[in-house]
């Protein structure tokens, strides 16, 4: 009913209140500062946090870009160990940053895209939240939304990812891109014309689709987003189309960011997503197994299914370091709790629909998107960082649930409140590694090399080693003969045999590479083919990333 003409314009509720009125002037205001600034001041605390010095940026993340950029795919032989096949496409554009401006400020920049995480999550909570005056919208509405926003950006995870390269708060653009595209269009996608309902939730998978191709773990965020469209409140077949339209997109997202590199992987080696899923595909390239990280699996089927609260006080279980993050947890335990009581409230006719803090169709698409993708993550990977994106979509879930206790809104809210207090308040960030600023990421100091046009350069031990390979003479090849990969002795790997002709075919002169104290495994390793590393002739190879590198003179063992 409308108000009568004398009502002053602060009681009308604030959605329907016009643009100009002051209120919504200032939150939009407020929108723009906060969309604007959280990725640059993002951007500072990564300068803060240090330089990234991670294991795997030393092992293929600087390596793979260089490798793709200069047209070395052909011309080395897993000098990245087996992530020497992942696809190196999101390495590129930190490469060119780090290699083209100074390391502070390539690190600036790099976590400030990293920061628009922030921005992503602060407009999908604003578009879902119910809070403030009248509809919720206004400046109550927005600055809860920042406060969530800014909260998933300082998880365990989240912040010991901050400036690295790891990728998974990069991929997590693209999921939360999707769900910004779905969330802040809801309305229109189950009651809207059909074709731009389901054209936006195209383009909405076309971004889901783009992680899955850059970063093949966020499959699980494809699939939870996919399915999150069946519990719409909707017709059953707008549902289905929806999904359905939802997948097309993802299919194309996947082909446009991976498909290229899957068609090399299926033209050099009979397998798209080599060496993985080798027991379906059977490239000759590889062992027969589907090469699953298992280190982190779960011990027992009861830890598997009551994991978080296993990981979240044991976190080497699904990690490289430690850290503390309880907000898994509190989901784990949250979710079905307040969606069994929000059913039995309902079942005795509380009206827990007017309590919620959250769109409660947006809420239902959210914490069911959310639960198919941990129940993947637990069936599939099991590692922590791959669940990143969902710990940073994690204070708004845990405000969207508490709206679903069959309890007043201020009960709710105070629950909410409590809950996100007590997970920020205990946060422990992991970290990876990171060493202090230099003025370029990577710096290695690579002795003279004669002749290089005429050396290859074997690679031993099972040490991150290749991100020096940029400072050597461009035209020297580089084959690696132990790694997580291959050894020189493996069975039932025909890669080996394509490894062994390149060693055998060059006739020049041969180099070592390892670590300091992997290099008399590395000798060893080199007996195998018929060579043998002079450990007494070696050169050190600083580096501000890691430990000293040797590098050892190899003539071939004399045929008797």
């Amino acid at each position: 009913m409308p108000l009568p003409p004398s009502a002053p314009p602060s009681a009308l509720p604030s959605e329907s209140r016009p643009e100009s009125h002051p209120e919504n002037r200032r939150a939009r205001r407020a929108s723009a500062a906060f969309l604007l600034l959280a990725p640059l001041l993002y951007g500072l605390l990564g300068l803060a946090l240090g330089m990234d010095a991670n294991w795997d940026l030393r092992n293929y993340h600087w390596y793979n870009a260089y490798a793709l950029l200069t047209g070395r795919l052909g011309r080395d032989m897993l000098a990245a160990q087996m992530p020497s096949f992942y696809n190196p496409l999101l390495d590129v554009p930190f490469f060119l940053l780090a290699n083209h401006l100074p390391a502070p400020a390539a690190g600036f920049v790099w976590s400030a895209l990293q920061g628009l995480n922030l921005s992503l999550l602060f407009l999908i909570a604003r578009a879902t939240l119910r809070v403030g005056t009248g509809g919720g919208s206004g400046g109550q509405r927005v600055a809860i939304a920042a406060g969530l926003a800014v909260m998933g950006g300082l998880g365990g995870g989240t912040l010991g990812l901050l400036g690295t390269t790891f990728h998974d708060n990069m991929v997590s653009l693209g999921v939360l891109g999707a769900l910004a595209v779905v969330l802040c269009g809801l309305p229109r996608l189950t009651g809207g014309p059909a074709r731009g309902a389901f054209l936006r939730v195209a383009g909405a998978g076309l971004m889901a689709g783009a992680a899955m191709g850059l970063k093949n773990p966020s499959v699980i965020y494809a699939v939870g987003l996919c399915l999150g469209f069946l519990v719409l409140p909707a017709r059953p077949w707008r549902r289905l189309w929806l999904s359905f339209f939802f997948g097309i997109g993802v299919l194309g997202g996947l082909a446009l960011f991976g498909g290229f590199w899957m068609a090399h992987l299926w033209h050099d080696y009979g397998n798209p997503v080599f060496p993985h899923m080798n027991h379906i595909f059977n490239s000759p390239f590889a062992a027969i197994s589907d090469y699953v990280n298992v280190g982190f699996f779960p011990a027992s089927t009861l830890e598997r299914i009551l994991f978080p609260f296993f990981f979240t006080f044991a976190p080497l279980k699904v990690g490289e370091v430690a850290f503390l993050d309880l907000r898994i947890l509190v989901l784990f335990v949250l979710i079905p709790v307040a969606a069994a009581l929000a059913l039995l409230g309902k079942g005795f006719r509380l009206r827990f629909d007017a309590a919620a803090i959250a769109d409660i169709a947006a809420t239902r698409y959210l914490l069911t998107a959310m639960a198919v993708m941990y129940a993947l993550w637990v069936v599939m990977f099991c590692i922590y960082r791959y669940l990143v994106p969902l710990e940073i979509l994690a204070p708004l879930a845990i405000v969207m649930a508490a709206g679903l206790l069959p309890v007043p809104r201020r009960g709710a809210v105070v629950v909410a409140a409590a809950l996100l207090l007590l997970v920020q308040a205990t946060v422990r960030p992991a970290d990876w590694g990171r060493v202090a600023w230099s003025d370029h990421w990577v710096e290695a100091d690579v002795p003279p090399i004669g002749d290089s046009d005429h050396t290859m350069v074997l690679m031993g031990g099972y040490w991150a080693i290749s991100h020096v390979i940029p400072a050597f003479p461009p035209r020297i090849p580089f084959v690696r003969i132990q790694s997580n990969f291959l050894q020189p002795d493996s069975v039932g790997n025909g890669y080996l045999a394509l490894l062994k002709d390149k060693v055998g075919a060059h006739h020049g002169r041969f180099l070592m590479l390892s670590t300091i104290p992997d290099t008399a495994g590395a000798a060893k390793a080199a007996l195998l083919l018929g060579l043998r590393v002079d450990q007494g002739a070696c050169r050190v190879i600083p580096n501000n990333l890691g430990e000293p590198l040797n590098l050892c003179s190899v003539e071939r063992v004399p045929m008797d």
